[in-house]
């Protein structure tokens, strides 16, 4: 049922029944601020999102998933790895996560990150994968040097906005 498990974390498919969580989290400017251009979406463009993140998933064997907190089975943020204009190679993926406001600071994000490296790294043909990340966005930035992250420069994303460009290779211990 789940995709991936962490000491506090679940990572499960989307399921519809989420729609309404998922839509609190893509709704919120807060959360949306460190997402794309930062623009919120309505309840069909999050519908949309849960149907690519299911395609992807079931073409590639990853892609975003739902982050639930172990404990009570809330929905908290969205997670995962995906092919993306900067990670479109066969054997590279981009991680994405995002999280609830109240969820920000108690170290869940470092404990996604390094669940989903953990998993590229142990269970797919994955041998980099990328971050990128607004330069205002200083726990994240943060985050991706305490992974091992190597930052690889600045530049425009596709909306013409600032980001960070960071890459991690698969550690040679675990190569082929």
């Amino acid at each position: 049922m789940y995709w991936l498990e962490s000491e506090r974390l679940l990572l499960r498919r989307w399921q519809m029944a989420d729609l309404d969580a998922f839509c609190r989290l893509t709704g919120d400017a807060e959360v949306m601020r460190w997402v794309g251009d930062g623009t919120t979406l309505d309840r069909a463009g999050t519908a949309g999102w849960i149907e690519r993140a299911n395609a992807n998933v079931a073409r590639w064997g990853f892609g975003t998933h739902a982050v639930l907190k172990r404990d009570d089975g809330s929905v908290i943020g969205w997670a995962g790895l995906i092919h993306s204009e900067q990670a479109s190679a066969a054997d590279s993926a981009e991680i994405i996560y995002a999280l609830r406001p109240d969820c920000w600071g108690r170290g869940y994000a470092t404990e996604l990150a390094a669940a989903l490296l953990a998993w590229a790294w142990q269970h797919s043909a994955l041998v980099r994968i990328v971050a990128t990340i607004d330069p205002a966005n200083t726990a994240s930035l943060a985050l991706m040097t305490k992974l091992g992250f190597s930052h690889e420069g600045d530049g425009l994303d596709e909306d013409g906005l600032p980001e960070s460009r960071f890459a991690i290779h698969r550690p040679a211990s675990l190569a082929g």
